[in-house]
Order: structure tokens, then sequence, then C-alpha cells
């Protein structure tokens, strides 16, 4: 067990954090990619990924707020009705608007951030990697519930489709797994 400013990190931890520091220091200006091969989530379906983690999120949210201010929806073609595609577009902009709540002080201690959208959890050794999906190629199809969504909610993920944020995702990887950074591959 490491302790780094009192604060406790497991041994899988740590070789998971010096695995990824080691990959990415090989590269002049930090690793912006990260293929994630073979990659299962909750509902079964296996995918390879490329996450570009240098992306902005901050940006891409302004960016998305000017998009979706500009506008004008009332000339395009929609599946949802009219006025919930404009209840909806007030309620995402209105959602970026929104300050983000502070994050509580146990939650930032409990990872080690390695480079932005990429940390770990230092009890349990997961790596998260948060970025922008570049690619996603489905292996295997997961089986996905089947939702009943409120007509404003279909109206917002049609909107969203719109939005470079809807393309923001986040990965756990847990120790086992193998992902490339920089053409390094790092073996969890």
């Amino acid at each position: 067990m490491t302790t780094t400013n009192q604060i406790a990190i497991s041994s899988e931890a740590t070789r998971v954090i010096n695995l990824v520091k080691s990959a990415i220091s090989n590269s002049p200006t930090g690793v912006s990619f990260f293929s994630i091969a073979n990659y299962t989530n909750k509902f079964g379906e296996v995918s390879n990924q490329l996450i570009n983690v240098g992306i902005n999120y901050e940006n891409s949210k302004q960016s998305d707020i000017k998009t979706l201010n500009n506008l004008d929806v009332t000339t395009m073609e929609w599946k949802s009705a009219m006025v919930d595609i404009l209840k909806a577009k007030t309620t995402l902009v209105e959602a970026f608007i929104k300050p983000n709540e502070n994050i509580s002080k146990g939650q930032t201690e409990a990872y080690t951030n390695i480079i932005p959208g990429v940390r770990v959890h230092n009890e349990t050794g997961l790596l998260y990697i948060y970025g922008y999906r570049v690619s996603k190629k489905v292996l295997v199809e997961g089986n996905y519930p089947i939702v009943k969504s409120k007509p404003e909610t279909l109206a917002k993920n049609e909107l969203r489709k719109l939005c470079k944020t809807d393309k923001f995702v986040n990965f756990s990887i847990e120790i086992g797994n193998t992902l490339k950074a920089k053409g390094e591959t790092i073996e969890l």
C-alpha cells in the first residue's frame, strides 16, 4: 500500500498507474488516443473503441450550446412532435449552461489522475478513461432492455445526436484487460 499526501493507494492501483504513466511517457506531447480492444459493457456487447482523451469537454459543451441556439428546428424533420423538440432544445441548453456540481473531497481522493481523462481508482486499481469516441466497431451485439421513454426524452435524444458532447464516453477497464496508448500496449 502506497500513501500519497495521506491518500492510501493499493498495490494494484500503483501497478496500473505506473504501467499507464510508462506507456504515455514515450510520447513527447502526451497521449491523446486510447484503443480499447474487446471491451465488454454491462449488456454483453463486445466492441473495439478508439477514444481521444485530448478533446476538451467544456469547449465541446460551449460549441453545442451555440449549435442548439442557432438551430432552427422548424426547418428539419423529426420523429418527435415539434412541441417536444422545442421543449427539449430549451432543456438541453439550460442543462449545458447550469454550473457543474462540486465534486466531494472523498470522490476526489478516491482516484489518482494520470492525465486529463485518465484516472485510476486508488483501492481497486480500475482504470477509468473518459473522452471523445472517435470510432466503435461492434464485434458482438449486446442484449439491451427495451426502454419506454417520455416524448421529451425521445426528443432530447434526437437533438443530442447533433451535439459533440453526445460522443463523450466513460470506460472502466479492469485488471487483466489490454489497451493501447500511443502504440504502446498496456496489459493491466
